[in-house]
């Protein structure tokens, strides 16, 4: 009888073993976590690297699922019906656009204890992560985009290559001779200097005259200030009197055929239709594919105030995810040493780190030995002259950017004028502003706030009188204002 009674316990517990390790929450079978971003090719490659990052520290088992993003629009629908990726990858203004229809999860304490806080980025991108002093997000890549420079291509007509920095005048005499010497007087045009130059380009070209898209306070548009109308002009000659950037149009006409997938721009920057191709460090990624193998960098002229735009690339924790735990994890992933060695290994962007881009293997990439000193130029960039974006609470950026486009598209078709265009996008942002300020008591009070901080800076600035720095949101003017000697900087104060 003992020995019956021994073996049926011994069955007895044999069963209960079983049946506790056959339960969901004491499997090693890893949880699922999807990442919603572009799909380029090197995004598996990122997602195998972070599971073997988990295991290697000890964490969490994870199966990280690459979803493709197809727009934004649809990353909201998602979102508000509460079923959006664990992981949106947000690019700029998009931060600010979801934590503000409540899509993203405050990270600010887990990102301190995590080692993933604004601190460990760029300076200059420190308040894109942010929104009223708390962070929603951290970047995978950084990066100020500049002119990469066809070498063979420049050679072919004898000119040389365009120089580090350079100012209108020089972009317009280099553009000139360049397409001059590329094309065959009376034949189509088929060689442009460069591609056309979107909102968000132009916007550089703005501020080093002195001026941005929006005011000090962001509470109203600086588009009909007579810098963007001289900016204008400037662009109807270079698009339609000399010819030096192609139109929308005409890239999809010359490009046609091609079975290249990432953009048009690309292609013809490979084929020599472009001597010069507006784009990050990310660029490199296909370069190293399609060519072209000899490459310089230049900057964005400038007239008087030399800049640069800073863009990222960040990943935000859907605020609806049963992940939680799993996405803070990737986060802190992106501030790791295994995924900012990714991003130099595979030139996607800058390495959101700034220590990692100091690195000889980041200046000088072993396989790429053509390659030597064009890193350095975009870190340069990034730490020296470059300014985020600015991102207006009360409209998204790309309403705003979608706004200017239309009017330039108008002037350059001659269906306006520069100054009655400008004036139609001003009135359009200003009528958005206040409707978006109209439907929240929180942004009403902060508008007002702003507008009292906008009217004692033109008091000041009128008087010939410092401005504290603290009445100023717009990250160019807080850097513009200290340069120009109106305000003083943070550590001078």
């Amino acid at each position: 009888m003992r020995i019956l009674f021994g073996i049926l316990l011994f069955l007895l517990l044999i069963g209960s073993f079983v049946t506790y390790f056959s339960f969901p929450e004491t499997q090693k079978e890893p949880r699922v976590l999807y990442w919603v971003i572009d799909g380029i090719p090197a995004r598996k490659h990122q997602a195998a690297v972070f599971e073997k990052w988990m295991s290697d520290n000890g964490y969490p088992a994870v199966d990280l699922r690459v979803e493709v993003l197809k727009s934004q629009d649809r990353n909201i629908v998602q979102g508000v019906s509460g079923v959006a990726g664990d992981i949106l990858d947000c690019y700029k203004g998009e931060i600010q656009l979801y934590q503000s229809i409540g899509l993203l999860e405050d990270v600010t304490d887990g990102a301190r204890e995590m080692g993933f806080d604004v601190t460990q980025t760029y300076p200059a991108i420190q308040s894109a992560m942010m929104v009223d002093g708390r962070q929603y997000g951290f970047p995978r890549n950084v990066g100020a985009d500049m002119f990469w420079v066809n070498v063979d291509a420049f050679e072919k007509v004898g000119l040389p290559i365009p120089p580090a920095t350079w100012t209108f005048d020089e972009f317009e005499r280099v553009g000139k001779a360049y397409v001059e010497r590329s094309n065959v007087p009376g034949k189509f045009q088929s060689v442009y200097l460069t591609q056309n130059l979107r909102s968000d380009i132009r916007v550089v070209f703005l501020r080093s005259m002195g001026v941005d898209m929006y005011n000090e306070t962001m509470t109203s548009s600086s588009l009909e200030r007579p810098e963007a109308e001289e900016l204008y002009e400037l662009f109807y000659r270079w698009t339609n009197d000399l010819k030096i950037l192609a139109t929308k149009e005409v890239s999809t006409a010359l490009s046609s055929g091609s079975d290249v997938q990432s953009s048009a721009r690309l292609y013809l920057f490979s084929q020599g239709n472009f001597g010069l191709l507006f784009a990050g460090r990310w660029a490199l990624m296909y370069f190293r594919e399609i060519g072209p193998e000899k490459l310089s960098v230049s900057g964005t002229p400038y007239q008087s105030f030399r800049n640069a735009a800073l863009g990222y690339g960040a990943s935000a924790v859907y605020k609806g995810s049963k992940n939680k735990d799993l996405a803070y994890y990737f986060l802190k992933f992106m501030a790791s040493p295994a995924f900012n060695k990714e991003i130099i290994r595979n030139s996607d962007g800058l390495p959101p780190v700034p220590t990692y881009a100091t690195l000889k293997e980041f200046s000088q990439p072993e396989q790429y030995p053509g390659e030597w000193g064009l890193h350095d130029r975009f870190r340069e960039v990034a730490e020296e002259i470059a300014i985020s974006f600015s991102y207006c609470p009360f409209i998204p950026l790309r309403i705003t950017e979608r706004y200017e486009q239309a009017a330039l598209d108008k002037f350059l078709m001659d269906r306006m004028s520069a100054k009655e265009a400008l004036k139609e996008a001003a009135d359009r942002i200003e009528k958005d502003i206040l409707h978006f300020v109209s439907q929240s008591v929180r942004l009403k009070k902060k508008y007002e706030r702003l507008l009292w901080n906008q009217k004692e800076i033109e008091r000041l600035r009128a008087a010939g009188e410092m401005v504290p720095l603290e009445l100023i949101t717009n990250p160019f003017y807080r850097r513009y204002y200290v340069e120009k000697g109106w305000s003083l900087s943070i550590d001078a104060e």
